[in-house]
């Protein structure tokens, strides 16, 4: 399966240099494209000045949802998509291939990498507080199926989240060792820092009650219909009519409900771990 990762970037001239070397690194990518998101500083110059690494420039700043689907339309080729924030810090070649691998194997639908926090607090992101990363790799038909007002700045991380677990796909979630990024609070001082981190734990916070609202009632009635009109309840995959070319299997068509179906069997459990 083809692997390519997506950097959106924007005023990370410090750091997507690295990031994008050890994602050249890793055994399995096919390409590496940074897309730089309207940046005011040499982001782009940076990006490019590392081998094999693909750069795309928008010519303003559009958020990060948008530049994470110019870079997945720039990798029409690829059938997993793997996203790296471009502030990263102690990434290894490793934590890529660990990603990617539960999605290669057909073992999850997507696979997430967190934080490195130490192992008090390790547990906590892990198992108690939902989970807000840009480390993640899945399945470009995931990617596909989000709606586009779905994709506007921090929010397409609640909503690919919220779209696997309505659904019941299979998804991974594991601590990638050592790694950890430079904090808003260093990037743009105390004060605009810590605004800027509630700002965005703001969005992702109310996205995530906005996308199950959203999809829930769909998501229920496919159940019901399931449960009452076959014994193979609970298998199907509910996407919408327009992104009907993402079904995540073979044998996907679509219903007169107006939504894509992909039968499957039921997931197994989240798998989430620290080590």
């Amino acid at each position: 399966m083809a692997v390519a990762v997506i950097i959106p970037a924007y005023n990370e001239a410090a750091t997507v240099a690295q990031v994008a070397a050890v994602a050249r690194q890793a055994r399995g990518v096919d390409r590496v494209i940074v897309v730089d998101d309207g940046s005011a500083d040499r982001t782009a110059e940076a990006a490019a000045s590392v081998p094999g690494v693909q750069v795309i420039r928008l010519e303003r700043n559009q958020g990060k949802g948008e530049a994470m689907r110019a870079g997945a339309a720039a990798a029409a080729d690829a059938e997993i998509l793997v996203f790296l924030d471009a502030d990263l810090t102690g990434l290894k070649p490793e934590h890529v291939e660990r990603l990617i691998e539960p999605v290669r194997r057909g073992e999850a639908v997507m696979a997430c990498g967190l934080f490195d926090r130490g192992p008090w607090l390790n547990w906590w992101f892990l198992h108690v507080f939902p989970v807000l990363t840009g480390e993640r790799a899945l399945r470009r038909e995931l990617f596909d199926a989000l709606e586009p007002d779905e994709l506007h700045g921090y929010k397409v991380e609640a909503a690919l989240n919220s779209l696997c677990r309505l659904n019941r796909f299979p998804v991974r979630y594991f601590v990638l060792d050592g790694m950890f990024h430079v904090v808003k609070e260093r990037k743009r001082g105390p004060l605009l820092g810590l605004l800027g981190k509630i700002a965005m734990l703001t969005v992702a916070a109310w996205s995530y009650v906005y996308f199950h609202l959203k999809r829930f009632p769909r998501y229920a009635w496919q159940r019901i219909r399931s449960a009452f009109g076959s014994a193979r309840a609970y298998r199907h995959v509910v996407l919408p009519r327009h992104r009907a070319e993402a079904n995540l299997a073979s044998d996907g068509n679509q219903d007169r409900s107006g939504y894509a179906t992909v039968n499957k069997e039921p997931a197994a459990k989240t798998e989430r771990t620290s080590v």
